[in-house]
């Protein structure tokens, strides 16, 4: 290939602008190699036991352990993370999914035998097995470029899927380097097929034909994947957007709140599908709310921000220009209909020379404010006070995504019914946006946040095909359900019901009916 710079993406610093490097951008011939080859591989890796995969995931996990701080250093310069972020976010999950899958995939994915009730089927033994689905597509988004693609990745292998790999370009070299670490741990060549591109290889990849594609990104991208691999029923698994909502009941311990709803809001420089878009504050007898507020907007002025390589950064770049004009125009927007900045508000692209927007915290806002009804995606902390606890239920449930949400309160029965009341995947109460780095529990959400499940037992079921075996031990016997039919077998099905099902004052004389009607009778 040329250095052609239509054929080539850039990786760019987002903190100070500079190149870290250059990826090719594949067609579509190339991505049909690609995941020919990992289909030709998942031939034979199907095959391989689960203690062997168990091993060779224990290799992934002790290298990758070893690898920590070249990894950290590569995600925060390519995406932008205060160093902190990339060991604790990033890495965690997927060491932990390794060690969980490398401990008890196999018990997890063991044959199970499932008994039936009905007595007519005693003769059968049935059996489910969690086997393989082929090659799984992987389309990852760049905010967490290492832990979404590599937790998921580790979990088809262990199925005995393979993978094929479309990083983000705003991500290509993590994207690289999970291939290369899959490598180096012993998995065989195809098992992880890293295709780097734009949009287009990522179209590419879900032409193909795979057995699944899971996908992470915007709600856009998720139905464009969708109408696509429609045409070839190729299922589809969608971690989209989010907006998700914050509720306060008054009795919230308010040091512990505030710092919780700072750190949900501007980790990753609010750039996570569950950060904390949008507080509900519920009004107190006290004026408790005020105090949470004037917390909250004390936690935001101490956040230094700054270019991710000074260890004490809290708050890095966004992403791209993009990403920092859509931030900019729902600050002005919420402004332009009323909301007050309490801090920060401003650009700071000039003076420190990369994509920066200083965390912010907006008060008097409402629905009718972009902030509180689309996806900013970006430092920014709204805060509405609400009369009740309906209300902000109400509001949060008014939103077209479903994600996740947070409750936070002293009475934990009482934030508990909340929780049940919000029309989301999680709920966390009285913590944010942990439980992705859990392998142990499922991750995602409903409405426009998209379909299916990832992590736990439900992502490996997921990643699945869950077959139904029956066995009969009574071969060559007769089946009353089959031919021949007649009066008598309506008689017989009729006192059958009431054997299995009626009064117990029926069932000695649906006994005897059951027997009379029941004998093979030749046509």
């Amino acid at each position: 290939m040329t250095n052609d710079l239509k054929t080539l993406i850039q990786s760019i610093n987002p903190a100070d602008g500079a190149v870290l490097g250059q990826v090719p951008i594949l067609d579509a011939a190339q991505v049909a190699r690609s995941v020919e080859k990992a289909r030709q591989t998942q031939a034979s890796w199907q095959l391989t036991s689960l203690k062997e995969r168990a091993r060779l995931m224990s290799n992934l996990k002790r290298l990758v352990a070893e690898s920590q701080d070249q990894l950290a250093a590569l995600i925060s310069q390519e995406v932008g993370k205060p160093l902190p972020e990339a060991y604790l976010s990033e890495l965690n999950g997927p060491l932990d999914t390794m060690g969980w899958l490398a401990d008890n995939a196999e018990r997890l994915l063991q044959d199970q035998a499932i008994p039936t009730t009905n007595m007519l089927l005693a003769s059968k033994q049935s059996v489910v097995a969690f086997e393989p689905l082929g090659v799984i597509g992987l389309i990852s988004p760049w905010n967490y470029p290492f832990s979404i693609p590599m937790m998921t990745a580790c979990m088809a292998l262990m199925v005995g899927n393979t993978v094929v790999l479309k990083p983000s370009e705003k991500s290509p070299l993590i994207g690289i380097k999970i291939g290369e670490l899959f490598l180096q741990a012993g998995f065989p060549q195809g098992c992880v097929e890293v295709i780097t591109g734009d949009r287009n290889t990522g179209r590419y990849l879900t032409e193909q034909n795979l057995a699944k594609v899971i996908f992470t990104g915007s709600v856009s991208g998720g139905k464009n994947v969708m109408e696509t691999c429609s045409r070839s029923l190729t299922p589809v698994t969608l971690e989209l957007g989010g907006k998700d909502a914050a509720i306060v009941l008054p009795d919230a311990p308010v040091e512990w709140t505030s710092r919780g709803l700072v750190w949900g809001a501007f980790t990753n420089a609010g750039q996570a599908c569950a950060s904390v878009e949008r507080v509900y504050v519920i009004k107190g007898k006290k004026n408790e709310h005020d105090r949470l507020i004037q917390a909250i907007i004390q936690e935001t002025q101490k956040l230094k921000l700054g270019n991710p390589k000074d260890p004490a950064t809290e708050v890095g770049p966004l992403i791209d220009q993009n990403q920092l004009d859509t931030v900019r125009s729902h600050v002005e927007d919420s402004i332009a209909k009323g909301a007050r900045i309490a801090c920060g508000g401003n650009c700071r692209q000039q003076d420190l020379g990369g994509y920066f927007f200083e965390p912010t915290v907006l008060l008097d806002v409402n629905h009718q404010m972009k902030v509180m009804t689309e996806e900013t995606f970006g430092p920014v902390l709204p805060v509405m006070v609400v009369d009740n606890e309906d209300t902000a239920v109400e509001l949060a449930n008014e939103s077209q995504y479903g994600l996740c949400a947070t409750v936070w309160a002293k009475n934990l029965p009482a934030a508990e019914m909340v929780a049940r009341d919000l029309d989301v995947g999680t709920v966390l109460i009285n913590d944010v946006l942990y439980s992705h780095a859990v392998p142990q529990l499922p991750w995602g959400g409903i409405k426009n946040s998209g379909f299916g499940r990832s992590h736990a037992i439900f992502g490996l079921q997921d990643l699945c095909n869950i077959k139904h075996i029956s066995i009969d031990s009574a071969a060559g016997s007769h089946r009353i359900w089959w031919y021949p039919y007649g009066p008598e077998r309506i008689k017989m099905a009729q006192a059958g019901i009431k054997l299995l099902h009626g009064k117990m004052s029926e069932r000695l004389g649906s006994l005897i009916a059951f027997i009379a009607n029941s004998h093979d009778r030749k046509k």
